[in-house]
């Protein structure tokens, strides 16, 4: 994995604007660093038809969003894992694993999930959670002396000097992602749980996307009661009564679940095995 971690983390670098404060194009970087650690550990599943389905969908809820483009656009992925999560990186890279695809039963389930996690990147908990570790570990400090290098100019000492701090800002560009995709795949705060729900609620229902939130609310009320599913979500029961709270504010805005999206849904799912 260093190698392109060391191209990732020379490519934030540069991408930076001279200030602590990551940039959009850092960022990137960094939700890109997170998805290779995330894929170096469980590996994507293959299925072109499924990933493209999931994109689908997931695509139908961020356009209509409160934040339809990010730096390069949204990505959804299928993570080759049996356990039973979802999560959202910085700028938009959204993952699902196998195991949680087969425990949905319809495609307004899916739909919630990934609103869920559309809903992380709208309200910007990753790009925060991206900005505190970056601080932590003093990825900001490289990225500022990697810009103040390139502003006197493009000299060979320059340069060389500027190749140097990006082989050194390696290994601690490679530990921040490694512990950030640690932090998404275990879920994030209590409150920023439940306001990413409440927002996914809000984006399913609007007239743009139209699927069922309470298809949601069942794949959360479902969810096996230990620590290794969907990571660590604080609280799933306090979850399913705010998001029932959240569906009975909306009333007439409710769409039933489609019977042929999820006739749809279970063709896709077909293709991964078990239950």
């Amino acid at each position: 994995m260093m190698k392109p971690i060391l191209v990732l983390a020379a490519a934030a670098l540069a991408g930076c604007g001279g200030s602590a404060k990551l940039t959009e194009s850092q960022e990137y970087f960094m939700g890109r660093g997170v998805a290779a650690v995330a894929i170096e550990k469980d590996h994507l599943w293959t299925d072109q038809k499924l990933e493209e389905y999931v994109a689908m969908v997931g695509l139908t809820v961020a356009f209509e969003s409160d934040r339809p483009e990010t730096y390069k656009g949204y990505t959804f992925a299928i993570l080759n894992s049996d356990g039973v999560n979802a999560f959202a990186g910085p700028s938009g890279f959204i993952f699902v694993t196998k195991g949680a695809l087969r425990w949905m039963q319809t495609e307004d389930e899916l739909a919630g999930v990934l609103a869920h996690e559309i809903a992380h990147v709208n309200l910007r908990h990753p790009e925060m959670a991206a900005q505190r570790a970056a601080d932590k570990e003093g990825l900001s400090k490289y990225a500022s002396a990697f810009t103040n290098l390139l502003s006197i100019g493009a000299s060979l000492a320059g340069k060389q000097k500027a190749a140097e701090l990006a082989k050194d800002a390696g290994p601690v560009f490679g530990k921040t992602v490694t512990g950030l995709a640690q932090e998404f795949s275990n879920g994030y705060s209590r409150d920023e749980e439940f306001a990413a729900d409440k927002t996914a609620v809000e984006f399913v229902t609007r007239p743009g996307v139209g699927y069922d939130p309470n298809a949601f609310k069942a794949f959360v009320s479902r969810l096996p009661k230990n620590p290794s599913a969907y990571g660590t979500h604080p609280g799933l029961e306090g979850r399913v009564k705010a998001i029932e709270n959240e569906i009975a504010k909306r009333g007439a805005k409710v769409a039933p679940t489609d019977p042929a999206r999820t006739k749809r849904f279970l063709a896709m799912k077909a293709g991964l095995g078990g239950n």
